[in-house]
């Protein structure tokens, strides 16, 4: 009854463990939202997909060409954590894809200083029979409980198939605090009608169908109002101005 008793109390810790474990769950608890309330995924069935990231800027234009938006972002420093939780967060918020990175801030750890003592000297030690054999430390060995990560997570959803295809933003000049011509655009998802046309990355649309446009807003009109219709793009690459015709 006594051994009974203690496992049940043994399997309450571990159920109140896991509970606060989950309850604490740190890419949920420091995420930040940076898409409309209501944003997430298209797809019918929810298959949120997670990838180590590599560069942030770099992976974000790709993920923007790939036709995905983001959604938000979580970062925060703390002990090695399992990627399972980041993915669990982007379950809970309907992400198609999450892209997490995370960096060892202390390096100067036990771990790493056995580790280059492993690369530097043969350890031995000597076995029953007087023969000297070599200490093989494994990654239990190397891993050190106290080591403090940086991390950081990215949550993006796939769009569904684009009307123009680009994504983009108002510049302002530092220097005078005037607006520049146009929007900028950041990049143009794969195989759209944009793509298509030949727009390009770091373009800036000045004008639909000779009507200017300075404002993604209005952009965005002026696309919806145009559905289904050729359209006159105009824009400015390194200084020169071009126009496109672009099946909207």
């Amino acid at each position: 009854m006594i051994k009974y008793l203690r496992a049940l109390s043994f399997l309450f810790f571990c159920l109140f463990s896991l509970s606060i474990y989950a309850e604490e769950n740190l890419f949920e608890k420091n995420y930040q939202t940076q898409s409309p309330k209501g944003f997430k995924s298209f797809a019918d069935v929810l298959d949120t997909k997670i990838m180590r990231g590599w560069a942030k800027e770099t992976d974000n234009i790709k993920m923007l060409e790939d036709g995905y938006d983001l959604m938000g972002f979580t970062g925060f420093t703390s002990k090695n954590l399992p990627p399972e939780l980041a993915l669990t967060h982007g379950q809970a918020i309907q992400a198609d894809m999450v892209l997490i990175y995370d960096r060892q801030l202390n390096e100067n750890t036990r771990a790493t200083a056995i580790k280059r003592a492993r690369e530097s000297i043969l350890t031995q030690q000597l076995d029953k029979d007087g023969n000297t054999t070599e200490i093989i430390i494994d990654e239990k060995d190397l891993a050190d409980p106290n080591a403090m990560y940086e991390f950081y997570a990215s949550y993006w959803v796939k769009l569904p198939k684009p009307t123009f295809g680009t994504h983009f933003i108002k510049l302002t000049n530092q220097n005078t605090d005037e607006q520049n011509p146009g929007i900028q655009i950041i990049a143009v998802i794969k195989d759209s009608p944009a793509a298509v046309a030949g727009i390009m990355r770091k373009d800036s649309i000045i004008a639909v169908n000779d009507v200017k446009v300075n404002d993604p807003s209005e952009f965005i009109k002026i696309i919806q109002k145009n559905k289904g219709k050729k359209i006159k793009v105009s824009f400015l690459r390194a200084g020169e101005e071009k126009t496109v015709m672009v099946n909207i």
